[in-house]
């Protein structure tokens, strides 16, 4: 009989808040003209399930600091996991010294009082669920073993799988800087996944994947209907064909059209116009989409895997429409790039303990439309449908798609057969204009999301 569990205790945010304002006061009698803090710790539990067996276990625990200082104009940056007074007496020392040995620029500066106001007022926003830090590792370890299972158990072709996960995590940060700004949050969130095998009975085999992530543990999805899924996908490459090279209709599959919206979002950030890597550069105002195309970047979603009431400068976060019914209405900044472009902190500066602040997303999505699935499909005489793809062809720069792909080949509206060997390839900004029709299935299974996108043309090349 396993020994009983106690659950972790949840974060002390407090103790973060006063760790973080400290290591402040420190960089500014050290030498800092301004000074930002940031404190991070974290849980995490993985299993990893193969051949009937627990392949591996991982427990870790970690609690950091990121101290950024700006002497004159000049940023330095350390970061260390020895909070104790003299450590961080240390690490203020050590941070002053390397910013007088850098460049300085003006646009490195905190953002000011104005822009981090609003934070506090934000919704609860649902990040935390005790019941993570509830579960036991029996628990984990008994829904692994069962995703394996249940995948093999689904059909007779598949007799292996590439193994099994069940992953969970809280974590909490607390910031500070020298304006007197002190701003803390913690969340949760816990995962699965499994990898089944199906046999094409020549030493073949077809690979279905699927998993599922949530800050929540009653979000969760089954277990056994997660193994059913990724079974499913499996059996039903079997007997995969190339097809010859066409200019046709592409259906993507929700997690394509999501990596797809990850690929582009380079584009849509300040630092990437700024350097004139963007193929957006330029067109701000501009038709960059069909009409039916409308992107936003929400930080402020209830329970989102990407969610926080403020950015990593403690800047408050908010729904951004980047695309508005195929417009391109605005470029996102943290910031120094804003100050660099004449603007605004947008709230999208993302940073680790170990990193100065960058530009990222939040929870990024398409809005959905009003067709299902089905009735999209129904729209493709003869086309393709893609649910998989492979070797990375994405060029940030210019928005160049071109991806190995594996999917459906459609005619008169349903999938006939599956397909494998060919490459799906276009430009974004082509196939962002050439966007006829958006599913209303987006779901959450990470930060980016997307529902069911038809392309009315791109190039697959096949045999």
């Amino acid at each position: 009989m396993s020994a009983p569990h106690a659950a972790p205790a949840p974060p002390d945010l407090a103790t973060l808040e006063t760790l973080a304002a400290a290591a402040v006061e420190r960089a500014r009698r050290a030498g800092a003209t301004h000074a930002e803090a940031i404190v991070g710790q974290s849980r995490a539990f993985t299993v990893r399930a193969s051949g009937g067996a627990i392949e591996s276990l991982k427990h870790s625990a970690s609690r950091a600091l990121g101290l950024r200082v700006i002497v004159d104009g000049a940023v330095g940056f350390v970061t260390g996991n020895d909070l104790s007074p003299a450590a961080l007496d240390d690490l203020a020392a050590r941070a002053v010294a390397l910013a007088r040995f850098s460049t300085p620029d003006e646009a490195n500066q905190l953002p000011s009082d104005e822009e981090t106001a609003g934070a506090d007022d934000a919704p609860d926003l649902a990040l935390y669920d005790p019941e993570v830090l509830a579960l036991t590792p029996d628990t984990k370890i008994a829904w692994a073993l069962e995703l394996e299972r249940v995948a093999l158990g689904h059909d007779p072709r598949i007799r292996r799988t590439d193994g099994a996960m069940v992953s969970s995590r809280d974590g909490a940060s607390a910031l500070a800087n020298s304006n007197g700004l002190v701003r803390s949050s913690a969340g949760t969130s816990v995962s699965m996944y499994v990898v089944p095998l199906a046999d094409e009975g020549d030493g073949r085999q077809q690979t279905g994947v699927y998993g599922c992530a949530r800050r929540w543990v009653k979000d969760l999805e089954a277990v056994e209907a997660v193994a059913r899924e990724a079974a499913r996908r499996a059996v039903a490459r079997l007997g995969a064909r190339r097809v010859p090279t066409a200019r046709v209709p592409v259906v993507m599959h929700p997690d394509i059209a999501a990596s797809w919206i990850g690929e582009m979002y380079d584009a849509f950030t300040g630092e990437a116009v700024l350097k004139k890597a963007s193929w957006l550069t330029g067109r701000l105002g501009q038709r960059i989409a069909a009409p039916v195309v409308t992107l936003v970047d929400d930080g402020r979603l209830r329970a989102g895997l990407g969610s926080a009431a403020h950015d990593g400068e403690g800047v408050p976060t908010r729904r951004n429409v980047l695309v508005d019914r195929g417009t391109l209405a605005m470029f996102e900044y943290d910031t120094y790039h804003a100050r660099r472009a004449g603007t605004r902190s947008t709230g999208n500066a993302v940073r680790g303990v170990g990193s100065v602040p960058g530009i990222g997303p939040h929870n990024l999505f398409v809005e959905p439309g009003a067709e299902t699935p089905e009735a999209i499909l129904a729209r493709v005489d003869r086309g393709f449908y893609m649910d998989d793809q492979g070797s990375y062809g994405f060029n940030a720069v210019t928005g160049d798609y071109s991806f190995q792909a594996q999917g459906f080949w459609i005619e008169h509206g349903v999938k006939a057969f599956p397909v494998e060997g060919v490459t799906v390839a276009g430009t974004s900004l082509d196939m962002l204009a050439r966007v006829v029709a958006v599913g209303n299935d987006l779901r959450w299974n990470s930060s980016i999301a997307c529902p069911t996108l038809l392309i009315a043309e791109m190039t697959v090349s096949g045999a």
